[in-house]
């Protein structure tokens, strides 16, 4: 018997190929291909197959990481720094303060007290940052514990724009300039005409060198025809400038702390009353040395004031702001500073000349008055070619 075959006969080699290079079956058929021939390679794998991409290094982890966990390491830099600004702020404004201690300890760590309250303003920037945030992504309990460290540290500072009344003053009105010249301040002609536009009747200067001494005298002799000084070729020469006479000798050499450094006192009349000018300029707090003497300055200066019986105008370079212990000791002891009876904002007078001036600045330079004197407009200058600007105050008594 004859069985036919009923399977289909398989068409040659050639015919498959055929087929394949088919137009109808080439784009598919090249596709299928390919997919056998990746599947067989074991090496090979989809770009789309789960853990195809390499494992990112630990520096590209540590400086890169995914969002998430960037949230939460932000989430924890915030909180530490909240409780951080908490425990800094009451360590500086409780530590207890004695000006005459030397010990290098007790200095080193009230240096540190210091430093924080110089720069509350700054933190209170900061943390209004981390504040505006935690509203943003409503982060409310860390938005909680940051408001009042805001409302601390900004607060008295926004608070001096406000519209204010200023004193009134009775009888005789004087303007007195405190200025730091720099004593490496070869632009002497700005300054000079600032200090003449001013209009001041009495005008005090810290850097005093012969160089500045030529250019001043030459310059306002006919303005001032009474003056003391001494120059020095560091940053410690000092000087008075007056319109109206001396009462009696100037002191050029009062005593403040152990390193006899000038500083100035002389007497002059206002309203037909004597007044104690104060010229001081106190050593910056740039090592620990340096801080223990300018808190030695700073107790004998109290000493002096608590034992002055006239009026008084104290100016000059303090090298503190008015957050520190050494402008809280001034105000217990009665004083008032003219610009925060008269000025308005925050009156920053350093620095003026360098890549700081574009930070928030800080008011080193002040004007303070005492035994009924008071003042109704003071403002800070320009103090072109100085570090610092100069602050100009319209004083007179206010009974």
């Amino acid at each position: 018997m004859i069985r036919r075959n009923t399977s289909k006969a398989q068409p040659p080699l050639d015919c498959t190929f055929a087929t394949l290079h088919s137009p109808s079956l080439r784009r598919p058929t090249l596709g299928l291909i390919l997919a056998l021939m990746a599947a067989a390679d074991p090496e090979h794998k989809p770009a789309s197959e789960p853990g195809s991409q390499a494992k990112p290094s630990w520096l590209r982890r540590s400086l890169l990481p995914p969002w998430q966990d960037r949230r939460r390491a932000l989430r924890r830099e915030a909180w530490l720094l909240v409780i951080a600004s908490y425990v800094a702020l009451a360590f500086a404004y409780l530590w207890p303060q004695d000006f005459r201690s030397t010990s290098q300890g007790y200095v080193a760590v009230s240096l540190t007290a210091f430093m924080a309250r110089v720069f509350v303003f700054h933190l209170g920037l900061l943390l209004a940052v981390v504040a505006a945030v935690s509203l943003r992504t409503r982060q409310w309990r860390l938005l909680t514990a940051t408001v009042p460290l805001v409302v601390f540290a900004l607060g008295r500072d926004i608070w001096s724009y406000r519209p204010s009344e200023r004193p009134r003053l009775s009888g005789e009105v004087v303007t007195v300039a405190s200025v730091n010249l720099l004593m490496v301040n070869t632009n002497t002609g700005s300054l000079v005409e600032e200090v003449r536009a001013s209009g001041a009747d009495i005008v005090l200067l810290q850097e005093y060198t012969e160089h500045w001494h030529a250019a001043l005298r030459s310059a306002l002799a006919q303005d001032y025809p009474y003056e003391c000084h001494v120059c020095r070729d560091d940053s410690f020469g000092a000087a008075v400038y007056s319109s109206r006479p001396f009462i009696s000798d100037p002191e050029l050499d009062l005593p403040l702390g152990v390193s006899s450094l000038p500083q100035i006192r002389a007497l002059v009349e206002i309203s037909q009353r004597p007044v104690a000018l104060y010229n001081v300029h106190l050593l910056p707090p740039t090592s620990l040395e340096y801080t223990t003497e300018s808190r030695l300055q700073f107790a004998d200066l109290l000493d002096h004031l608590r034992k002055e019986s006239l009026p008084f105008i104290l100016a000059g370079d303090f090298n503190f702001t008015e957050t520190t212990p050494q402008a809280a000791a001034l105000r217990r002891l009665g004083t008032q500073e003219a610009f925060a009876a008269g000025g308005w904002g925050r009156g920053s007078t350093w620095p003026v000349n360098s890549f700081l001036r574009y930070l928030p600045g800080l008011r080193l330079d002040h004007i303070y008055l005492g035994g009924g004197l008071t003042c109704s407009d003071c403002r800070t200058g320009t103090g072109r070619g100085s570090d610092h600007r100069p602050v100009i105050a319209k004083i007179g008594f206010s009974r």
